[in-house]
């Protein structure tokens, strides 16, 4: 398994269990919960290999639906066996967080093969990371995540420019700037999250 595959399907998983509880939130039947979940999991993906004209790995392959399912499954299930208290709303953002970190890389990681520059790489692990996340709360009438938590593409941004610093800037070797781009964006979610850290806001 490469580094790509692996953190790739590790956001799949998260964000697929991001968009079950995202669903349940709004009462959506078994279907709509699915449906909620797969283009949480995909949606990033997709728009970000149409935007260095590649086919969506989605479509070419069974391995991330296999393992997009597995978290659907597993997000219902725990929450039939939690109920209400695996359906809070710190729940849904540290899957978010987890996926977003892991999507932040792998459109970084793609970027980065395609040689693409600075602002290039950072578009691509924004769009990876927050795109899925942007088709789900559109389909469920919500003003996007991305659009209202302050501190969320700024970390998808953050890891990326860490991500080319280390990569490109320092020559390090590309999986220990993943991992370690993976870990300081997760973090820094994690805190904006419990901190509730937020940009400057005009009144």
């Amino acid at each position: 398994m490469s580094l790509f595959d692996f953190f790739n399907i590790t956001g799949v998983t998260a964000f697929a269990i991001s968009g079950v509880y995202k669903g349940i939130k709004k009462e959506l039947d078994i279907l709509g919960i699915s449906i909620l979940g797969f283009l949480t999991a995909f949606g990033g993906g997709i728009l970000r290999d149409i935007a260095v004209n590649r086919t969506p790995s989605v479509l070419t392959g069974y391995v991330d639906i296999t393992f997009a399912t597995v978290g659907i499954l597993t997000g219902i299930f725990v929450y039939l066996f939690f109920k209400k208290d695996i359906s809070t709303h710190i729940g849904i953002k540290v899957f978010d967080a987890i996926g977003l970190a892991a999507f932040t890389v792998t459109g970084g990681i793609i970027g980065i093969s395609e040689n693409l520059n600075l602002v290039g790489v950072i578009l691509l692990a924004v769009l990876t990371g927050t795109g899925g996340g942007i088709i789900s709360d559109i389909l469920t009438g919500e003003i996007p995540f991305v659009l209202k938590e302050d501190i969320y593409a700024t970390c998808s941004i953050a890891g990326a420019f860490t991500l080319f610093l280390m990569a490109k800037t320092f020559n390090l070797s590309l999986q220990v700037a993943t991992f370690f781009s993976l870990f300081f964006t997760l973090g820094l979610r994690i805190l904006a999250i419990f901190k509730n850290w937020h940009l400057p806001r005009f009144e």
